[in-house]
């Protein structure tokens, strides 16, 4: 019995520290996030000098989509899958100290999602997308099928804010926004994280400041 009480103890005495492999697993993210999120500024001030958005970039890859946006028709030639996306007006926002412009019009909002389209639906026509949101919804619910399940798609109540104490999301097809110029970026990031996307934001306001839009922080 001694013997094999010596033989235990032996080997818990070397046995692995845990606290310390968690310590060292975090201090390895923490320098690959580093690492990403300086690529991700190298690239930006790269494809935007000075801060400017040039009027497109052939033979890219992967794709930055450009897309002038007035009615939900648009939304068509917007990406739908996973990106990194930019909004840029002529619409003055309070605070806004973003560098990033292509013309006349500023960014004012910087975001990421796997569903792109929608993301910019919600921000820019947020009344269609509501009601679109809804009608899903009531479909899926209706379908005898997945009546024991909930809807499976979020729902974002928080989107663009053009004024602090204002709205969430805006619907440029209608006045006062309609008077404006609307102007979207798209990274296409397929096969990327969440976590990933998110880094390209942060590496964004490192670059050209956080659009006052984005009221996240």
């Amino acid at each position: 019995m001694s013997n094999e009480l010596v033989c235990v103890n032996s080997i818990t005495s070397t046995m692995y520290n845990v606290s310390k492999m968690k310590s060292k697993l975090a201090d390895a993210v923490t320098v690959v996030e580093s690492d990403i999120r300086a690529q991700f500024a190298v690239a930006f001030k790269s494809l935007y000098r000075d801060g400017v958005v040039p009027d497109g970039f052939p033979n890219l890859s992967p794709p930055i989509d450009q897309v002038h946006l007035t009615s939900p028709e648009d939304l068509k030639r917007v990406y739908s899958g996973q990106g990194f996306y930019v909004i840029l007006s002529d619409r003055p926002v309070d605070g806004n100290r973003c560098q990033l412009n292509h013309g006349t019009l500023r960014a004012i909002y910087r975001g990421e999602c796997r569903t792109v389209r929608k993301r910019i639906q919600s921000h820019l026509f947020n009344a269609q997308y509501n009601a679109n949101y809804e009608e899903r919804s009531f479909r899926y619910v209706a379908d005898q099928k997945k009546t024991r399940s909930s809807f499976y798609e979020p729902h974002w109540p928080h989107c663009l804010k053009l004024d602090l104490d204002g709205p969430s999301g805006v619907d440029i097809d209608q006045a006062p926004h309609s008077d404006y110029k609307w102007f979207v970026l798209v990274h296409r990031m397929k096969d990327s994280s969440q976590r990933v996307r998110q880094l390209a934001e942060l590496a964004f306001d490192d670059v050209f400041g956080h659009p006052a839009g984005s009221r996240d922080t």
